[in-house]
């Protein structure tokens, strides 16, 4: 298999907000708090609840306008119609869009191929797949995403699912691509993730809902500085 280097990731690690809040009305007054924030270093997901609930041509745009230079994530965990969704995220101007690892092979590989046609990287979640299953349908992949996330989902965090930094090496063992970490990161265990090889360090409530948020999302991108 092989592997495109991402197209505007050429120097990790980065801190990725995760915008998981629904109305587009509370995400404008984040932007208006964290808008003076400017680095390449920060990557800006447009997270599943936000898409499902004010639609991709609308937050798209939104968000380009806030962060007209910053790396845009598409967070659509397509299943299924890979080449559409793919497209229909492109189209928007998108830098990446994020396929689950739950889907179908055909759909996995399909989402893939349509990324690289589209000039936008391919970002592969593995919220509700543990590695060995990932392990063995990683044989059926016909390419490698250009990004990987290893995700403890907010239900799963909530339940209690533990999760073990060390699983990130053993990731970066099994594929060329860049590793994203997400799941209860926070100031107090953010250098655990980076000691183990994580890329990139997805962030969301511990920034949207902290009391100054742009406080913390500051405090987070000068944590990437003194991992050793």
């Amino acid at each position: 298999m092989d592997l495109t280097t991402p197209k505007n990731l050429k120097n990790p690690p980065y801190i990725q907000l995760a915008i998981d809040i629904p109305l587009i009305s509370e995400v404008r007054k984040l932007f208006t708090q964290i808008a003076e924030i400017s680095t390449s270093q920060l990557l800006i997901e447009i997270g599943t609840p936000f898409l499902k609930n004010e639609g991709l041509r609308s937050v798209v745009p939104f968000c380009r306008e806030s962060f007209p230079n910053n790396y845009l994530i598409a967070d659509l965990k397509t299943l299924d119609v890979g080449k559409l969704e793919v497209s229909l995220g492109s189209q928007t101007g998108v830098n990446a869009c994020v396929v689950s690892g739950l889907a179908p092979i055909a759909t996995i590989n399909t989402f893939i191929s349509e990324c690289r046609h589209s000039n936008i990287d391919s970002w592969v979640d593995t919220l509700g797949i543990s590695f060995n299953e990932f392990k063995a349908k990683l044989k059926l992949f016909k390419s490698f995403p250009d990004v990987l996330v290893i995700h403890r989902g907010i239900d799963e965090e909530i339940s209690g699912k533990k999760f073990t930094w060390e699983i990130i090496k053993k990731y970066k063992n099994l594929v060329p691509s860049l590793i994203a970490v997400a799941g209860g990161i926070t100031q107090n265990n953010i250098q655990e993730p980076l000691k183990n090889g994580s890329d990139i360090i997805i962030v969301g409530r511990a920034i949207y809902q902290a009391v100054d948020p742009f406080f913390q999302l500051n405090k987070f991108i000068d944590s990437l500085k003194v991992n050793p």
